[in-house]
């Protein structure tokens, strides 16, 4: 994987000559069809599996060793980074961006062509209107993994952050009190629906509390 922060340009254009995008893209398409227009769930939609076939072997075994549990740790962070790279790989070649972060103005003609375009949002001017805030709401929540205010780009960090907040489910106990939350790498088309929900949403909710988590569990000790 190169790095961002050293010659970008080149950077990048190597990324998409060795064709790590193709991952990004085809995460791209299935995250955009696990919901309709209105948000809710598409029935017919596919879970995407974050992890490998390894990780979850491992993570199936009954009794684990502190050597596992910290591999499953390790393989599960280097697989949510490989995939937010990849994905933002693709959404820079889609905006035609070279230089690995991304600005509103290219995240809202991203999501504006490959969230919202299927459903001709350009001649529905309130509508339109409707989703640009959404749209914002989204981009601040990414850009600044879920904290009051950011840089106004989304990087590879930030990027990571959304992936993880993707693959993690919130634990409640009897009473619904919040516990925490599970991983397990599996995205499915309900628990996206409800996560993109909150993105879309100004205030901050639950999903801005997982991604302030998960930049924190990916980059406290960097």
């Amino acid at each position: 994987m190169q790095n961002f922060g050293q010659n970008p340009r080149t950077s990048i254009l190597q990324e998409l000559s060795n064709g790590n995008v193709e991952l990004g893209e085809a995460f791209a398409f299935i995250i955009n069809d696990m919901v309709v227009q209105s948000g809710i769930t598409n029935p017919k939609a596919e879970s995407f599996d974050v992890v490998s076939e390894s990780w979850r072997t491992l993570a199936n075994k009954p009794e684990k060793t502190a050597d596992d549990i910290k591999n499953l740790d390790e393989m599960f962070k280097g697989e949510v980074m490989f995939l937010a790279e990849s994905y933002l790989l693709y959404m820079a070649r889609e905006t035609r961006n070279l230089t690995g972060k991304i600005d509103y103005a290219q995240y809202e003609a991203y999501m504006l062509k490959y969230r919202f375009g299927r459903y001709d949002v350009m001649n529905k001017p309130e509508y339109l209107n409707k989703i640009k805030v959404q749209i914002r709401n989204a981009f601040n929540k990414i850009s600044a993994h879920g904290e009051p205010s950011g840089d106004n780009l989304i990087d590879k960090k930030d990027m990571a952050a959304y992936i993880y907040a993707l693959s993690t489910k919130s634990k409640r106990d009897d009473n619904n009190k919040f516990l925490g939350f599970e991983i397990n790498g599996l995205i499915k088309p309900e628990d996206y629906a409800v996560n993109e929900n909150n993105l879309f949403q100004p205030d901050d909710n639950l999903f801005s509390v997982k991604l302030r988590i998960a930049y924190k569990v990916l980059f406290s000790t960097l």
